[in-house]
């Protein structure tokens, strides 16, 4: 009898070992919003954060992961498994999302923080809930970081309310970091696996960060001030740290910056001017985006300090952070964005919250480190991102390993549904995606090298080792991402089989997702090059001539404008359009055009009496709202203003 109880007893403790260690696995996907490639100090960034390198210290880093170009267009990708256009855009009509399949296996599912692109997201109703139990954030693109105002709609759990009803402490990092814990501890009290997307904010602008963050880089009075060295000397500082740390490899190049950014040097310390970027100022809006991401990095810390102890007794027996996967992404490349002219502001000052600190190409350059171009294009700069994974009980890669294999965002539904142990349903679209989890487990892996980033103002195909991309209307370029990962060698010239075999790729996927339905999406190829920059001022303009952000400008080039509709200057004294050279705070030719009737009623005007400019000279002009007034609609509407900013009108002379 008592060896019958003993051997119940002893298969009792072996069922239960059986099934801990069956236990389906916890799944935390951090998405960062607008952080570059190298931001993080384990990428090679200038921001320690401990908590982020922790993770792929003790797990790996893949350097070679793509996202879409955009926010909207990589979280859609992240719940749809398919790239933008393929799942039918916002609210994926064409795709499952993932949390339902997640549910569907035994998951508690969470969305904390920014949800777009899934603007009919309601808790309460399983049509509308997209397979979350939980949702607490905002819909929507920006919010400030203290007051939680922006372009956004809260929501808890299906309650609307509005960003008034935030605590007064409100900080949304730390926020959502405290829902996103509230609902992992619900799902560990009642024993079931948890799939949590926490979507951060930051450091998505405006930049808003407490004191004690900011002040880590920027502090006069201590004598701090990590970014008065400037964009270029931190960019190549990175770059040195980058090939190093073997992230890059050693014969990486690192391409020139373009004609929208202005070297550092040539800018003033100070400016009471409006329209001028000046270095203290950019030294601490830089600053700004720093403590942002040093702020998130803690609250990273907080959600893995209560996975190793979640009832907070000082015992980690009940430790989750084993059985946990943990992937930190961002959804983009860094951004650039426009002037910020309070010069009083401070970033976490009361008075100022919602004035909305920036940054520019030239920070947005830094973060993107080793590559070229922005959010909103498709070169690497806008669609690679650092890819951290951490599982320890999972993860049979060497601890702190640099992987090299490429990744696209749309792979990790797959992996996170052969984790749980569901199935697509075979009524939806057939996901794009390839589960890496044979990669994760150490295993035969062959990765899928095909991609495709679309956005309005950019467009790229990449297949093989080989890759097209085109900005706005620009020619398409083609490189080899195996020789020149940097893009630095257009070979379209060289290369003319390959060139027509991707652009036969690009045109067929373009048609087989009916990219005519949004032609912006694929804009027709021009003969001319358009420098990043070039679209982002209309401004009731149909051309300017020289172009925003044109390089090789000629030293007799006048400058000339074609309006939408008729020019009248009438009531626009003390309004001016103004030519400086960086490098000096010399007005070298300004207008005040209400005191000149020659252009009045024209669409086209050339001013014939701009200077000569000096050979291969970086110039910028800059205007003030309601220079001139344009007939739209029946209606003459004022001009909206230019100045130093991601809406600037930069370009650069060639040598005649």
């Amino acid at each position: 009898m008592k060896l019958k109880i003993k051997l119940f007893f002893y298969f009792i403790l072996c069922g239960q070992i059986v099934l801990a260690q069956n236990k389906k696995p916890n799944i935390i996907l951090i998405v960062a919003d607008d952080l570059g490639f190298s931001d993080v100090s384990s990428f090679g960034g200038e921001i320690p954060t401990p908590n982020i390198d922790n993770l792929a210290e003790n797990g790996t880093r893949f350097t070679k992961f793509y996202v879409s170009p955009m926010c909207v267009t990589s979280r859609v990708a992240i719940i749809a498994g398919l790239e933008f256009q393929a799942a039918g855009r916002n609210n994926f009509p064409k795709g499952e999302s993932i949390a339902k399949l997640m549910r569907a296996e035994g998951y508690t599912t969470s969305l904390v923080g920014k949800n777009h692109g899934m603007n009919k997201l309601k808790i309460g109703n399983k049509n509308t809930d997209f397979g979350f139990d939980h949702f607490y954030g905002f819909t929507g693109g920006q919010i400030n970081s203290f007051t939680g105002k922006g372009n956004a709609k809260w929501q808890d759990d299906g309650k609307i309310f509005p960003h008034t009803d935030l605590p007064k402490d409100f900080y949304a990092t730390t926020n959502f970091t405290d829902y996103a814990i509230k609902y992992m501890d619900e799902a560990i009290k009642k024993d079931q696996p948890f799939f949590s997307m926490v979507s951060y904010n930051a450091p998505h602008s405006p930049l808003d960060a407490p004191e004690k963050n900011v002040r880590k880089f920027y502090d006069p009075e201590n004598r701090i001030n990590v970014y008065k060295k400037g964009w270029n000397i931190l960019r190549k500082e990175r770059f040195e740290r980058m090939k190093k740390m073997g992230i890059i490899d050693e014969n990486t190049k690192l391409p020139e910056l373009g004609v929208e950014i202005p070297d550092w040097d040539l800018l003033p310390e100070n400016s009471n001017r409006h329209w001028e970027i000046q270095k203290d100022f950019e030294a601490l809006s830089r600053s700004a985006y720093a403590g942002m991401v040093d702020n998130m990095d803690e609250n990273i810390g907080r959600i893995t300090a209560f996975l190793k102890d979640p009832n907070k007794d000082g015992n980690t027996e009940d430790s989750q952070l084993q059985n946990t996967l943990i992937i930190f992404i961002s959804d983009n490349g860094g951004c650039y964005a426009g002037l910020h002219t309070n010069r009083k502001a401070l970033p976490w000052s009361q008075q100022n919250r919602g004035a909305g600190f920036t940054t520019n190409y030239g920070w947005a350059a830094l973060s993107n480190t080793p590559f070229s171009s922005y959010k909103h294009g498709s070169k690497e700069g806008a669609i690679r991102s650092p890819m951290i994974v951490h599982w320890p009980k999972g993860l049979q890669l060497e601890k702190n390993s640099i992987n090299k294999e490429m990744i696209r965002i749309w792979d990790l539904y797959p992996t996170f549904l052969e984790l749980a142990g569901g199935k697509y349903p075979k009524d939806k679209k057939e996901i794009q995606g390839k589960s890496i989890l044979p990669l994760l487990k150490n295993k035969k892996f062959e990765e899928e090298k095909f991609f495709v980033s679309t956005f309005y103002r950019s467009k790229g195909i990449i297949k093989g080792d080989w890759k097209l991309v085109s900005f706005y209307d620009s020619p398409f370029e083609l490189y080899n991402l195996k020789k020149d990962p940097t893009e630095t060698e257009n070979v379209r010239v060289k290369h003319q089989i390959k060139y027509k075999e991707l652009l036969k790729a690009w045109n067929h996927y373009a048609k087989k997702h009916e990219f005519e339905k949004n032609k912006q999406w694929n804009m027709p190829t021009g003969n001319k090059k358009r420098n990043f920059g070039y679209d982002r001022v209309k401004n009731m303009m149909v051309k300017a001539s020289p172009e925003f952000m044109e390089d090789n400008v000629s030293i007799n080039q006048k400058l000339s404008f074609t309006f939408k509709g008729e020019a009248s200057y009438a009531n626009t004294k003390g309004r001016k359009i103004r030519l400086q050279k960086y490098g000096s705070q010399e007005i070298l030719w300004s207008k005040d055009l209400d005191l000149n009737s020659d252009f009045e009623g024209e669409k086209e005007i050339v001013f014939k009496d701009f200077p000569t400019l000096e050979p291969n000279t970086h110039y910028y002009i800059t205007w003030d709202a309601g220079w001139v007034k344009i007939k739209q609609n029946g209606k003459f509407k004022p001009i909206q203003p230019v100045r130093e900013s991601a809406f600037a009108y930069r370009f650069r002379t060639g040598s005649n």
